[in-house]
């Protein structure tokens, strides 16, 4: 009877060894030479070709696969260098999330002659293409600035291709530091992938507009009313140009800004529009009292637009009283 408890107790004891045995067995994985990642780390399953063990689940496979190793190379620069001493640390970085799938940092065998290079994908993003898309945008926004003209832009084309990490490629302009319409205007643009700004480059364009110009026939002084007949029409391509040309459709009711010298051509910070009432000229002061309206006359103290407040002198009462400027030309003012 004894000899057979002895027999069972063996024979228990030789089953628990070869299960043990069993999940002692290391898990072997076959590296790669060389491989490129996407992303900005390497993963184990980055870098594996094979992952063989002895009853290994799928959810031990999706752990495995998925453990950080260090981060991956900036898009241009030299690969990185993975060997068998850097696996293991990264193993026993590990060890918590292993051993919540029954798995320890021991369980794998790792060849003292692994060495895995890793390089950064990368997408290449030529000159033409980035310039393309500054010149169009450029185009647009100068018609918007002015559009009774013809642009030439020419781009500097010692702009270096540019190589980038993979994904969805986008260009941003930024708003534009110069208000140019002609000249050497740079046009900062932003890269991004996958909607993440990655690189932001500056493109030198210089700019020539070709446009109808007026062009002064005589002297002009500030306040002068300016009309079409006293300029003389002329095409022209300006090298530079801060701002637009005033055009024939534009002549109506302004008048000079500033003194304007004969020969000169005319632009847009020039010119104002005349006033519906000018300074020093006599008008109509209307008042309300109690729903009569009354009228008298007074001197503006100042030009004066529609919809503008301005101070007038009543000739009467030789007071100063304020009021608002009318479609009619009169003044309004608001008896409190």
């Amino acid at each position: 009877m004894k000899v057979c408890k002895l027999a069972a107790f063996l024979f228990a004891v030789s089953l628990v060894f070869a299960c043990l045995s069993a999940s002692a067995e290391p898990i072997k994985i076959t590296f790669a030479d060389k491989v490129e990642v996407d992303a900005p780390s390497i993963y184990m399953g980055d870098i594996s070709q094979k992952i063989e063990g002895s009853q290994l689940t799928e959810s031990q496979l999706e752990v495995i696969r998925s453990l950080k190793l260090k981060s991956s190379p900036l898009v241009g620069r030299p690969p990185v260098a993975i060997d068998a001493g850097s696996i293991r640390n990264s193993l026993k970085t590990a060890k918590k999330a292993l051993r919540e799938i029954g798995l320890e940092p021991s369980s794998f065998d790792i060849s003292k002659k692994t060495k895995v290079l890793v390089s950064r994908k990368s997408m290449l993003v030529s000159t033409q293409e980035l310039i393309g898309f500054a010149r169009s945008a450029l185009l647009e926004e100068l018609t918007q600035r002015f559009e009774g003209g013809e642009y030439q832009i020419e781009a500097d084309t010692s702009i270096p291709n540019l190589s980038l990490p993979t994904g969805k490629l986008d260009f941003s302009l930024r708003r534009l530091r110069s208000q140019f319409l002609a000249g050497r205007i740079s046009v900062y643009l932003d890269i991004l992938i996958d909607g993440v700004k990655r690189k932001s480059v500056v493109i030198p364009f210089d700019v020539k507009l070709t446009a109808n110009t007026l062009i002064a026939k005589k002297d002009f002084t500030r306040g002068d009313p300016l009309v079409i007949k006293d300029f003389e029409g002329s095409t022209q391509t300006l090298d530079q140009a801060r701002l637009a040309p005033v055009q024939a459709t534009q002549f109506k009711q302004i008048r000079a800004n500033r003194r304007i010298s004969k020969g000169t051509v005319l632009i847009s910070n020039m010119v104002e529009r005349i006033p519906k009432i000018l300074s020093g000229k006599l008008i109509t002061i209307v008042a309300d009292f109690n729903g009569v309206r009354v009228r008298s006359t007074g001197k503006a103290l100042s030009d004066g637009y529609i919809g503008q407040e301005i101070s007038v002198k009543n000739r009467q009462s030789n007071r100063t009283v304020v009021g608002v400027v009318t479609s009619s030309g009169d003044v309004q003012v608001v008896v409190r």
